[in-house]
């Protein structure tokens, strides 16, 4: 079942709409029209209802802060080093937004955009166009994402669809706490990624010109452990699922076709407070931003992060919420 209310009116003028799916599990998940964005994730457990995902509970505080919490992201997740987007050899310059740097589509990336909807049954589907030139990429796209509940999963599909090649490289940005959006430090979590290889990064946080095998290192996550420290990386994925595990048994199993998956422990979050009053802040959550390999500097993007002329690519992703033991 999918209900909807209004949010909220941007500082433009335009109305935001909020859509929660719910079904016979008691799982609820609400998305806003604004950003496309994952606004909250409502388990049933032991009794309770704790909502997972860190997010806002009006459309001013989603407007005023940073940190891209819950938003998709568009054209290009990550960071494109110099603001230069590299399609075979042809250099195309982008909006830098973060120094000299390009960082998740730019000043106004999807993130920003209020998108068309349509409801299905137990799916909510958002729809945008970025014109030709948007935030400096070439060609123009028609881009969809549909949330979507299934028994005790939450599958996410983004499709887009251009007039000439370009690069896209979407991602969800949802901020995961499984103890509860208001539990604070989730560095005790425990995590599995399946990937034996990960990316190292300069000081701006963009990629150096290669990656690095993860065995003996404290980016070993092949088996399941506490995550401890502050990330912010790419892995490269050889398999499903990635695994998150809270304290207080529940945990979560990433699917994705995705080749890779930025993890990061939200250590530039700075303080601020959320839905309820809940105040948010560095290490409060976990991102498991699933996506292509990372643009490096000087080199062309790599071919997943491609989009052909009038050709539809997909990038699925699903959640899958489990109980486990404390």
């Amino acid at each position: 079942m999918v209900t909807n209310r209004q949010f909220g009116t941007t500082k433009n003028g335009e109305a935001v709409t909020a859509y929660t799916i719910t079904n016979e599990r008691g799982i609820s998940v609400t998305v806003l029209n604004y950003g496309a964005t994952l606004q909250s994730v409502v388990l049933p457990h032991r009794g309770e209802h704790v909502d997972i995902v860190l997010g806002y509970d009006t459309i001013e505080e989603y407007e005023q802060n940073d940190g891209y919490l819950g938003a998709s992201i568009g054209r290009f997740a990550g960071r494109i080093p110099d603001a230069v987007l590299q399609i075979f050899t042809e250099g195309y310059p982008v909006t830098a937004n973060e120094g000299r740097n390009q960082l998740h589509g730019g000043l106004i990336g999807f993130d920003k955009q209020i998108w068309d909807a349509e409801t299905g049954m137990d799916s909510v589907t958002f729809y945008m166009m970025s014109p030709n030139g948007d935030e400096g990429f070439p060609g123009t796209m028609r881009i969809s994402a549909e949330y979507a509940l299934i028994d005790d999963a939450l599958r996410l599909t983004y499709t887009g669809i251009a007039a000439r090649i370009t690069a896209w490289n979407p991602t969800n940005h949802a901020y995961w706490n499984l103890n509860g959006h208001d539990a604070g430090d989730a560095r005790s979590h425990m995590l599995e990624i399946p990937a034996d290889r990960y990316m190292p990064v300069r000081a701006d946080m963009t990629p150096t010109n290669g990656s690095r095998n993860v065995k003996e290192s404290r980016y070993d996550f092949r088996t399941l452990r506490k995550i401890g420290g502050a990330y912010d990386h790419s892995f490269e994925l050889n398999g499903n699922p990635i695994r998150l595990i809270g304290e207080r048994g529940i945990g979560m199993e990433i699917t994705t076709d995705c080749k890779a998956v930025q993890f990061y422990t939200a250590k530039y979050l700075g303080e601020r407070r959320g839905k309820g009053g809940a105040l948010y802040g560095p290490f409060g959550a976990v991102c498991l931003e699933t996506q292509g390999r990372q643009t490096r500097r000087n080199r062309p993007v790599e071919e997943e992060n491609l989009l052909w002329r009038d050709l539809p690519k997909k990038r699925i992703t699903t959640y899958r919420f489990i109980e486990t033991e404390d």
